[in-house]
């Protein structure tokens, strides 16, 4: 008797942890943040586990996994075996999961109306059987007049009743046609919302020595999930203050829609690494100076925006491996009340606020005639600018977009608010001579004359920006004429004006320059 009570023990212990378990559960969003490129979900989710292997299923997990079995963090003592999508194995879960009820009471409702039609259907053959049928033996050998009547007064009373019936079996067959393609209509968007909710299904396998409750936490990367700063900046006029509305745009691919959680917004890619760089050793790089057919050295030309023209320096004397600067990154919360759809870009308010500004104008009549209205922000880092593009708008007109350079070491932010076609300049050669020196080598002397009109209502500050040749060589010697009260910075040769314009006015600055040379060297490129 003791015997056969052990093997029964032994029997029903073998049994428990010999079955396959299997459980479904919801895993719930707690926490999201978003970087730049990349992000991170905090999930969770509870499982009831008996002895031996147990399948939990994990609806709304979601997408992009990208994480490993060593993610999952149980507070009860289990081992985890593996993970996998619900999608790679449909046939084996399907089962267990149970059927869409609403797909079931389609496919119901579907059956119930083809049946109808195909009653429909069989009394429509035989009402198109009966008129034939009629319509064949309408003949008569000799009918007396009797007989014609008769037969007359036959068709309309029996063929009318035909034909009417057939109209009517027609319409109820099309009817019920109607009513079969809206239902298969809502079958396929139902099947497709079961593969997508199937997309956003895991899988997860343990082994447990006891019933037990298991409560999980995960941290899962996601590798599709995106957000960009975006500005609107308004000015009513360079009396006014700028009105700033600060956006982000924001993409995330999970399959889940982020909705009543704690979302962070993030700049800079997410990684799951970062270390501070390392200097390398620096080996000093040098240059020779390139003379071709025997002319004055000059910089080889670089294409660029011509947008984005700026004055520059004559001479490059060497390189250097640049390092590229950290900083730490800039969290932003949002509101909880935002919701964030999958696989689709949504704009959110970040904030709106004034800024108090100053303007200027700044015009280089050399690379091009515009003057460009900038505003000037200070303490711009008291509002966590990050770098992102802003569309400008001045009195209700967008007049272009800009990109917002928050990585500046000046406490002041310019931003341009585009060029002003009522401020007009004009740069031009009014003079250039040349004097043979003998074997001192040869002077030549270069005049410039530039021309600005104010043609608004108020008056404006202008800083205008012009430039000197800087000298490569000890035998080339260059000497400002004239700069008209500009700051002259003889190391660069930049010659800066700063001065208030009346309305409708004009004022005219000159300047100019010298250059002493050898004969056989001829200059270039002065315009």
């Amino acid at each position: 008797m003791v015997k056969i009570n052990v093997l029964a023990f032994v029997l029903v212990i073998s049994n428990c942890f010999g079955q396959e378990n299997y459980t479904t559960t919801n895993s719930k969003i707690r926490e999201a943040k978003i970087y730049s490129n990349g992000g991170m979900l905090k999930q969770s989710f509870s499982a009831e586990v008996v002895p031996g292997k147990n399948f939990i299923i994990v609806n709304e997990f979601g997408r992009n996994r990208g994480i490993e079995i060593s993610s999952f963090k149980p507070d009860k003592k289990i081992t985890l075996i593996k993970y996998e999508s619900y999608s790679n194995n449909p046939t084996l879960y399907a089962d267990k999961l149970g059927k869409n009820k609403k797909t079931e009471l389609l496919n119901d409702s579907i059956e119930v109306y083809r049946k109808i039609n195909k009653d429909f259907d069989q009394e429509l053959l035989l009402t198109r059987n009966s008129i034939g049928i009629i319509q064949k033996n309408q003949a008569l050998g000799n009918p007396s007049s009797t007989e014609i009547i008769k037969m007359i007064e036959f068709n309309k009373a029996t063929l009318k009743n035909l034909y009417l019936e057939e109209q009517t079996l027609q319409a109820k067959i099309a009817v019920n046609q109607a009513k079969i393609s809206a239902l298969e209509g809502k079958r396929y968007s139902s099947t497709r919302n079961d593969e997508t909710k199937n997309n956003n299904i895991i899988v997860l396998q343990v082994n447990s020595d006891k019933k037990q409750t298991v409560n999980f936490e995960v941290n899962q990367y996601i590798q599709e999930a995106n957000w960009r700063p975006f500005y609107i900046i308004k000015s009513n006029g360079i009396k006014s203050p700028l009105k700033i509305s600060y956006k982000a745009k924001i993409q995330q691919n999970t399959g889940l829609e982020f909705k009543n959680i704690p979302i962070k917004l993030i700049n800079g890619s997410f990684s799951a690494e970062e270390r501070p760089y390392d200097l390398q050793r620096w080996f000093l790089r040098t240059e020779r100076d390139q003379y071709v057919s025997n002319l004055v050295y000059q910089k080889p030309k670089v294409k660029s925006n011509p947008r984005e023209k700026n004055i520059e320096e004559v001479v490059l004397l060497g390189e250097s491996n640049k390092i590229a600067q950290r900083t730490m990154k800039t969290e932003i919360s949002l509101d909880k009340n935002v919701i964030l759809p999958s696989d689709v870009e949504v704009t959110e308010d970040l904030n709106d606020f004034e800024v108090t500004t100053t303007y200027k104008y700044i015009s280089t009549p050399k690379l091009d005639n515009k003057t460009f209205l900038l505003a000037s922000i200070k303490d711009y880092s008291k509002y966590n600018f990050l770098p992102g593009d802003a569309d400008i708008f001045m009195e209700d007109l967008q007049i272009g977009t800009v990109n917002i350079d928050t990585n500046q070491l000046t406490s002041e932010m310019l931003i341009s608010l585009g060029s002003d076609p009522n401020v007009l300049t004009k740069r031009e050669l009014v003079n250039k001579e040349t004097k043979d020196l003998g074997e001192n080598g040869k002077f030549e002397s270069y005049s410039y004359e530039i021309t600005v009109k104010n043609n608004k209502s108020a008056a404006i500050v202008l800083e205008m920006k012009d430039q000197i040749p800087v000298s490569t060589a000890e035998n080339i010697k260059i000497e400002a004429i004239n700069p008209d009260n500009a700051n002259y910075d003889k190391s660069s040769g930049f010659l800066t004006w700063n001065f208030e314009i009346k309305p409708n006015e004009t004022k005219k600055i000159k300047f100019g320059f010298n250059v002493t040379l050898p004969k056989d060297l001829i200059t270039l490129d002065i315009k």
